[in-house]
Parts: structure tokens; C-alpha cells; sequence
């Protein structure tokens, strides 16, 4: 049964083949097996479902192009993994490598929505001062009046409670 859908592992490779190819627009088999630590097949599996897709364009032996499909979201995509990964640098304080981590674990398989929410939080809490708080709680508020609640709930603010326990 052939694949219909841009799964999490697939925006990977997307992405890892979109990052390859940036400076000379195509990539090998090879190099994305390499960046990723995978066997050949892996990636010619993948790469084959994603010609399916109509992401990319490869013929065996040659390059993989991304299509003009395949560029957008994997920009769109490599965008978000930033987001998070910056996210995690400058507002949490983790380490490049570990927030890189982090992002690759949580930037894959969301939806557009999803990616515009934490686009939204991401403008402003990266570079968040007292200016920008009106607008934090703004969108507190309007993600709270989505759920249809005024207020956080007992049970999500008892976990608050549990910080030491959780260190």
C-alpha cells in the first residue's frame, strides 16, 4: 500500500535532505545516510516515498531535488525546529546540542495549527520584557476562553506544587 501522508519520520528526512542541499540544491543517497546514521536502503525507502508524495524528485544513482512542494514545507518545518530549538536556548537555557535535541523530538508530526500556536508563543517569548507581558497574557487568556475556561484548573496547578519531587 503506498503511503499517502507526510509522516514525523518522513518531515525528517524532508528536512535532513532540504539542510543538504541548501548550498548546492541537491544531495546523495549517501550524505543523508551519513547525517543521519542510517543504512542506504533506509534512506532510498524514504526517498522513494517521498518522489510518491511529490516532495522531491530522484532518479537511482542520481540526486534528490526537492520540488517546489518539497522545499516549502521543509522550510516550513526547518523553521519550526529552529523555533524550538532557539526557544530552548534563549529562553530555558539548555545547551545548542541539547536544545537541538529537544527540538527534534517535538517539531515533527505537528499540525498547521499546532505550528501556529508556538509560532505565536515563539514571537513573544524569545526576546520577552516587560513589554511584551500585555500581550503574553493576551494569549494566555485567548488559548484559556478556546478551552473554555477562565481559569487553570486545580489539578494543572497542583503539579506546580510538585517541582521538588519531580528534580
Amino acid at each position: 500500500m503506498a503511503i499517502k501522508k507526510l509522516t514525523p519520520a518522513l518531515e525528517n528526512y524532508l528536512v535532513t535532505i532540504y539542510k543538504l542541499s541548501k548550498e548546492k540544491g541537491v544531495t546523495r543517497i549517501s550524505e543523508v545516510a551519513k547525517i543521519k546514521n542510517v543504512s542506504y536502503p533506509s534512506v532510498t525507502t524514504a526517498v522513494k516515498k517521498l518522489v510518491n508524495l511529490g516532495y522531491v524528485e530522484h532518479e537511482r544513482y542520481g540526486f534528490i531535488r526537492l520540488t517546489n512542494k518539497g522545499r516549502r514545507i521543509a522550510i516550513t518545518i526547518y523553521n519550526g525546529e529552529l523555533r524550538v530549538k532557539y526557544f530552548f536556548m534563549y529562553v530555558i537555557g539548555f545547551s545548542e546540542s541539547r536544545a537541538q535535541q529537544v527540538a527534534e523530538l517535538m517539531i515533527y508530526g505537528l499540525d498547521n495549527e499546532t505550528r501556529k500556536q508556538l509560532r505565536r508563543f515563539y514571537a513573544i517569548m524569545i526576546d520577552f520584557d516587560e513589554t511584551k507581558a500585555e500581550g503574553l497574557i493576551k494569549f494566555l487568556k485567548e488559548q484559556r476562553k478556546k478551552l473554555g475556561v477562565k481559569n487553570v484548573p486545580k489539578e494543572a496547578l497542583k503539579l506546580k506544587l510538585r517541582l521538588k519531587e519531580d528534580d
